[in-house]
């Protein structure tokens, strides 16, 4: 016969407010999302803020962080390469490329415009229980004319997770 074990709170035994997981199991997540967006552009063949954010403190200093990031971007010229790379910052220090974060691109067919979503999955993991800010960097990787990782009227999303170790 198996056991059940009902309740309606579980706290830890100390002051720390705290119980640990078993490794794997979900922390917490926060997400930023917008439906229907306005424009989010740059004509800079250097990487970018986006202005899309999203924090998560941690509950413990070792767990794995998820990153996911979607959008439908966008451009009007034949051969524009939109880049991106996931930035985060940790605590009160300066914002900077998540380690092992590669630059993704999206190479476009000739004409346009062209809409076409695009993801970045990636992971980060803690090493203090500092508020974490995520956020995507983007450019024009060929030529100094606008490129959208956000069209009007579309939807993006930038979820952060936090997983047991």
């Amino acid at each position: 016969m198996a056991s059940i074990l009902k309740t309606d709170k579980i706290e830890g035994v100390t002051s720390s407010g705290t119980v640990q997981m078993p490794a794997g199991h979900v922390i917490q997540v926060a997400r930023t999302y917008v439906a229907f967006s306005s424009h989010i552009s740059t004509a800079s063949t250097s990487l970018v803020a986006s202005g899309i954010q999203c924090s998560l403190t941690p509950k413990f200093s070792n767990s794995l962080i998820l990153v996911d990031f979607s959008t439908t971007v966008s451009h009007s010229n034949s051969g524009d390469q939109l880049r991106g790379k996931m930035y985060v910052k940790v605590g009160s220090a300066s914002i900077a490329a998540m380690s092992g974060a590669d630059e993704y691109h999206l190479v476009y067919s000739p004409g346009g415009p062209h809409y076409q979503p695009t993801v970045f999955s990636g992971s980060y993991t803690a090493s203090s229980t500092d508020t974490l800010m995520f956020e995507p960097y983007f450019r024009n990787r060929t030529q100094a004319v606008a490129i959208y990782l956000v069209h009007a009227s579309a939807s993006y999303s930038l979820t952060v997770t936090e997983i047991a170790q």
